[in-house]
This record gives C-alpha cells, sequence and structure tokens, in this order.
C-alpha cells in the first residue's frame, strides 16, 4: 500500500503515538517508515534514535512527501562502525562516525528525497557534510565529494540553462541546433561539455551577438566533441576534437543488386575515397548526410545507366559517367562539383592529343623521323619523292599516266591481249604457294605439303569439316541461327556419364568440362559440399561469360541411412554465390534406399557472382 500525505492542518502530521525513542541495533541496510496505522514494519522513525551498528550500514529515510516540514530525527551512533544516514533516493545526507550524534530536519517535501538539513549535536567546532556542500558537478559519496558530469541525449533544437552547468549533452539527431544562454548572465568558468553523435551538423549557437572561438557559430562534424567555457562574456572551446574518420580513407562499395537510392551508412560514412563498381539495372543515385564533407568519387559500375550524388535533401545531384572520376563536396546543404574549369592544354598523348602547342613539335612528339616529317611536309610530289632518294626510273613509275605506260617504264615482256596480266594465262609459269597461287596449273596439281595432291593428303575432320565424319572441335563454335530461322536441329545427343563406385561425403567437384552427369553408385556416408567449376585447372568464372548458363546432374545413391547436399559452391566458395531451391526450400534430408537426383545450373550475373538453380528428385 502507498501512502500519500495532505496537509491540513499545518506543521506536523498528527500520528496515532508519537514515538519518541528507538534503539536499534542495525545489522544490515535499513529503511525506517513513518508511524502511520498503515504501517508493517518495526523501524518507524522515532525523535531520538541510538544506533548500535555490526558493520557499515545505512539507515534509509521514509519519502519525504508522505509527511511535512520540519520532522526532525536525532540519530545517536554508539559504535563501533561508522553509520550513513540516505534520503529514499539514495543520496548521502550525512556519515556519522561512532561517539557522534546528529539531527536531520525536513524543509522540503515535494519530492521523495525531499530537502534535509544536518547538523552536529555537542560539536565544539563545525564539521561540514560532503551532502551540504555538494552542487553542479559535485556528487556526495559517503562523506567526500566527487565530480561529475550528467550526461543528456537530445535530438531537436535546444537551449541551455545556467542549471546545465558541468552537464554533457550528446547530440543523436541530423541537423541540428544547441543554443547557448547568455554569456552575461552566467559566472566566469561556466562549462558545459558537447558531443555530436549523430548523423548531420550540430551548430552551436551563442545568444544575440556574443561569438565563439570569435565566430559567430560553431559547427560541430560528426563524432566532433569539446568544452564549452565563458567568462561571462564570450565562450571557447577547449580540447575541439575531430573523430579520426575525418582523415582521409578509401572504401569500395558494389552496388550489384541494389536499389536507387542508395544511403550511405555505418562504416561507409565519412570517408574520402570512394570507388563504385557493379552492375547497375537503373539510374542510380547515391545519397550521402547533410554534413561539410569532401569525396573522390570513381565510378566503375557498368550498364547503360546515370550515376548521381546527392545529399538527403537535394533534388538535383552532382552526375559522374562511367569509368570517371570526379571530386565533389557537400556545403551541407547540397553536393556541388569541386571543379568546373575547362580542359587543360597541351593535351598529353594518352589523353588523345600530341602534348604539344606548335605543329613542329607535335611531330616529333608523335614520333616522327626526319625522313617521315620531311615526307609529311613536301609542298610537292617532286619533293615528296625527292625526299624518299627515288631514282629516274621510279620517278617515271610513281608518274605513270596508266598500267602500259607503267610496264612500258619495267620494260614488261608479256605482250598480247594479257600483257596488262588481267588473267592467269598469259603465265608461262605456275605461282608458288608463297607468291599467292597454287603451284599447279590445274586443279588435280594441287598440293599439301610436298608433292602430294590436297585433297587426297588432307584428312576429314581434321583438315576439313565433312558430312559423315566424326569432327571434333576443341575450341567454342557459334551458331547463332537468326530471328526466323534455329540455330541448330540435333538428334540423338548422348551426354557423357561418370560412373563412379564412391561414396558421397566431403566436398565433391563437379566439372561440367568433362562430364554432364556424376553418378555416385556407393552409398553416401555423410552430408556433402558440391563445388560447381569449370575443370581443375580453369574456374567457372573464367570458363564462362556474364550472362551465360550451363546445367549438370548429380546421382547420388543412398543406403539405409540417408544423406543430403548441405553447401552449393563456385569456384570453391559462397561468397557471390546465390542458389534457389526448387520449391523455395534447400533439402533437409535425403531419401533412404534411393537415388536422389541433383540438378544444377548455374547462371553467370556478373564477375564471380553466380545464381544457381537447384532442384532434387528420388529414384527408388
Amino acid at each position: 500500500m502507498t501512502n500519500t500525505y495532505t496537509q491540513v492542518f499545518g506543521g506536523s502530521t498528527i500520528y496515532p503515538s508519537d514515538v519518541s525513542y528507538l534503539a536499534l541495533s542495525l545489522t544490515a541496510d535499513t529503511e525506517l517508515e513513518w508511524p502511520l496505522e498503515s504501517g508493517t514494519t518495526l523501524t518507524p522513525v522515532a525523535r531520538i534514535i541510538d544506533v548500535t551498528p555490526t558493520g557499515a550500514y545505512s539507515i534509509i529515510m521514509p519519502p519525504a512527501d508522505q509527511t511535512a516540514t520540519g520532522q526532525t530525527v536525532l540519530f545517536n551512533n554508539l559504535g563501533p562502525s561508522t553509520i550513513t544516514i540516505k534520503n529514499n533516493a539514495g543520496g548521502t545526507l550525512v556519515s556519522i562516525a561512532q561517539g557522534l550524534q546528529y539531527q536531520l530536519y525536513l524543509t522540503s517535501n515535494t519530492t521523495a528525497a525531499g530537502t534535509w538539513r544536518t547538523y552536529q549535536m555537542g560539536a565544539a567546532t563545525a564539521q561540514a557534510q560532503a551532502s551540504a556542500l555538494a552542487g553542479y558537478g559535485l556528487l556526495a559519496t559517503g562523506a567526500t565529494l566527487s565530480t561529475q558530469t550528467p550526461i543528456t541525449e537530445f535530438s531537436a533544437n535546444f537551449t541551455l540553462g545556467a542549471a546545465d552547468r558541468a552537464s554533457t549533452y550528446v547530440w543523436t539527431g541530423a541537423l541540428g541546433t544547441l543554443t547557448l544562454p547568455a554569456a552575461a548572465t552566467l559566472t566566469n568558468g561556466w562549462f558545459v561539455n558537447v558531443r555530436n553523435n549523430g548523423t548531420g551538423d550540430l551548430t552551436i549557437d551563442p545568444a544575440g551577438s556574443e561569438t565563439i572561438n570569435d565566430l559567430s557559430t560553431l559547427t560541430l562534424n560528426l563524432e566532433d566533441s569539446c568544452t564549452l567555457v565563458t567568462d561571462g562574456t564570450t565562450w571557447y572551446t577547449v580540447g575541439f576534437g575531430q573523430s579520426a574518420t575525418f582523415a582521409f580513407d578509401y572504401t569500395s562499395i558494389n552496388l550489384t543488386g541494389q536499389t536507387s537510392p542508395y544511403t550511405l551508412s555505418g562504416a561507409e560514412l565519412n570517408r574520402i575515397a570512394y570507388t563504385f563498381v557493379g552492375v547497375l539495372t537503373a539510374n542510380m543515385e547515391i545519397v550521402v548526410p547533410n554534413t561539410t564533407q569532401q569525396y573522390w568519387i570513381t565510378n566503375n559500375t557498368t550498364g547503360s545507366y546515370t550515376f548521381t550524388v546527392r545529399t538527403t535533401t537535394q533534388v538535383t545531384g552532382v552526375e559522374i559517367g562511367a569509368n570517371e572520376a570526379a571530386i565533389v563536396y557537400s556545403d551541407g546543404t547540397n553536393v556541388v562539383a569541386a571543379s568546373t574549369g575547362g580542359v587543360s592544354f597541351p593535351l598529353t598523348i594518352a589523353q588523345g592529343g600530341t602534348g604539344a602547342t606548335t605543329a613542329a613539335s607535335a611531330r616529333v612528339n608523335l614520333g616522327g623521323t626526319a625522313t617521315g616529317i620531311a615526307l609529311f611536309t613536301a609542298s610537292s610530289a617532286a619533293s615528296g619523292r625527292t625526299t624518299l632518294g627515288s631514282t629516274a626510273t621510279g620517278d617515271a613509275l610513281f608518274t605513270a599516266a596508266n598500267a602500259a605506260a607503267g610496264r612500258s617504264t619495267l620494260s614488261a615482256a608479256a605482250s598480247g591481249a594479257n600483257s596488262d596480266i588481267t588473267s592467269l594465262s598469259g603465265l608461262t609459269t605456275p605461282l608458288s604457294v608463297a607468291q599467292g597461287g597454287t603451284g599447279a596449273a590445274t586443279l588435280t596439281g594441287l598440293v599439301k605439303g610436298s608433292g602430294t595432291s590436297a585433297f587426297s593428303a588432307a584428312t576429314a575432320g581434321t583438315d576439313y569439316v565433312a558430312p559423315g565424319t566424326a569432327t571434333t572441335f576443341t575450341a567454342t563454335q557459334t551458331f547463332t541461327g537468326s530471328t526466323s530461322v534455329p540455330a541448330e536441329i540435333v538428334r540423338n545427343i548422348a551426354e557423357p556419364v561418370t560412373v563412379s563406385a564412391t561414396a558421397a561425403t566431403g566436398t565433391i567437384a563437379i566439372y561440367p568440362s568433362t562430364q554432364s552427369v556424376l553418378y555416385y553408385t556407393s552409398n553416401a556416408s555423410a552430408n556433402w559440399t558440391v563445388n560447381l567449376t569449370w575443370s581443375a585447372g580453369t574456374t567457372m568464372n573464367t570458363a564462362l561469360s556474364t550472362g551465360q548458363a550451363v546445367t549438370v546432374a548429380f546421382m547420388v545413391t543412398n543406403g539405409s541411412t540417408a544423406y543430403y547436399n548441405s553447401t552449393v559452391q563456385v569456384d570453391g566458395t559462397t561468397t557471390g554465390v546465390t542458389t534457389k531451391w526448387q520449391g523455395g526450400v534447400p533439402p533437409l534430408a535425403g531419401n533412404v534406399n534411393s537415388i536422389d537426383v541433383y540438378t544444377y545450373t548455374i547462371i553467370k550475373t556478373g564477375s564471380a557472382t553466380f545464381t544457381v538453380l537447384a532442384s532434387v528428385a528420388q529414384f527408388a
């Protein structure tokens, strides 16, 4: 039952009985009770209490808001240990050593703790109590004083007051403002601690025209902290600390599978250099906090979509092209391009320029030699031929008006209808293979190697593809077909199956390069991991291009104790692998006395990134 107090007559409460004396043997921490009709203990408050402690115990006063002001109690410590008198909230009122007496009286009953005053009885000199001396920034702990800075978290704009002296305020919101009290209303040395633990800048705003560090306002970035001190006129910071995360650092973020907008969070916040990679499937916006910060950003994503950086409140951000890098900064409201200047000249050769501002220097920079440059700058055909060191015959040939004139210059021996070599019948000797011919005058004389008929020496299936002859292709063949014609029509395809008297256990590698189906005929002995990789020496990531898929089957024999495929890997890892099982649920057990057939379709969706569609069927 909770008692409440209403003061009707003023002065002391009229109790059913006035307890004048209590002999208290203190063997544990004890809470006293007002002597009410509802009292249930034998430790009521008495006017005089003789205390005999068996150890350093505490006496807790009853709730002050259940009685009237003016209540008084005399405590006499008969020893041998020191006792501590506390208010109902646990605060120390007085510590009484052996042989001492203290009088307590209540001056305020607005709270359960109340306000109590203490003085020592029979003392020749006054002795100060820590509880009476405690003020802002001080806490009574027993008979001593300790410093304290109570912590208050806030996420909305707030104005400090004089009673906040020696407190610590921690900002947990986005953008916000902490307004300081007027310095003139405070004493010299008044201080408060502030930390920005939020997601946006915190502005410290002095009252009126007052300044802080000679500035009208002070901005605390994320993780910043300081002590604000006034001399009664202006404000200063002490120990203004900036978070180490504001130093230059770098991070890479993969946007594959991410939706727009993508908001930086956690460890991604307040970095300097960012590289974004992955495959975009739509226009992408990167959202940064509304804090003052610079960003070095490289867009290495793929996909024909825009890539934009903005703040949480900005409508249109800064666009960065694919495979481009840019330096931008946030002024706390918008992301702005750090540079809007033009191209710096001259452009280097690597940038598609010449690295020079004159034609002569450009020709040299581009690797021109003396002869090449002279030919390039020749003013006439004659000058060009002279540069090349041509002879009279060469000049005549170079300037011949037609083919006949050219042959005449060269003293050509051929004549007649074929003097212009318009048909092979004018040749008296077959052109050799090295001359671009066949080395023979008739088709039957075509040779492969030395002195052998070309076609009779060639091997079907090795030197050429012949219908009805088996041909082995070791390179990838592409049959594209068209929008109206199938790429391939085949019948009676036989797939290679590896049959092995092996029991499934551990990690099992399946190589599509040598087998479409792997069949284990011995009973499985444990749950197993499947590693899908192209071959023993080539990864699936190397063999497949993005957008390609391959399907394999694994036939597992189970006996009276059944096991199942518990993990699916690609190229020896589950990183970058998303496995989706038919029906949406992976197997949790095998099938007894059956052959469980697992089918895996491996789809490459990006670099070292795969989706595996898996299923299992029982055959018994």
